[in-house]
């Protein structure tokens, strides 16, 4: 049975509420979705301030818009080679506060729906910055847990 609408109204698709939405980005070929909640905004390569007696995976400090923020090397973190040069700063927001990352491209905003959604399979190198993979159109794109991976830099200091 059919459920009745008042005329003019259709029925709320539940489908649309369904998806997920991620940055695409490329990182040495590999494929990473970081939620788009999580992302302040994207920048060019802005002149990065080296910090003194910081780890590595600090690249240094920005200023973005009067603000200071930390670039960090996504790359070095997850274990990846440096082969590529590294084109734009993403600016995530977690419970730690701002944190820039370099990435190689943008790929763009990828809407994933949550049935496409696995457990992670992977273990070893960055598994544990990774809470699921996704089939996409652009391949298999690995979730990364931006909470998990700031908490991670935070306690390594």
């Amino acid at each position: 049975m059919s459920e009745l609408l008042p005329v003019g109204e259709t029925k709320p698709d539940v489908a649309l509420t369904d998806i997920e939405e991620f940055l695409g980005i490329s990182l040495e070929r590999e494929l990473i979705g970081i939620p788009l909640k999580k992302i302040l905004t994207i920048s060019k390569i802005l002149d990065i301030v080296k910090v003194p007696y910081t780890p590595d995976y600090i690249v240094g400090v920005i200023n973005l818009r009067g603000e200071i923020i930390p670039v960090l090397s996504l790359k070095q973190i997850l274990g990846l080679s440096e082969t590529k040069e590294p084109t734009r700063i993403v600016v995530l927001d977690s419970s730690h506060g701002k944190a820039g990352v370099l990435v190689d491209n943008i790929v763009g905003v990828i809407r994933v729906p949550q049935e496409r959604f696995e457990p992670n399979p992977m273990i070893g190198r960055y598994s544990a910055y990774v809470s699921h993979v996704a089939q996409t159109e652009y391949g298999l794109m690995e979730i990364l847990d931006v909470e998990r991976f700031i908490d991670s830099i935070v306690k390594k200091d």
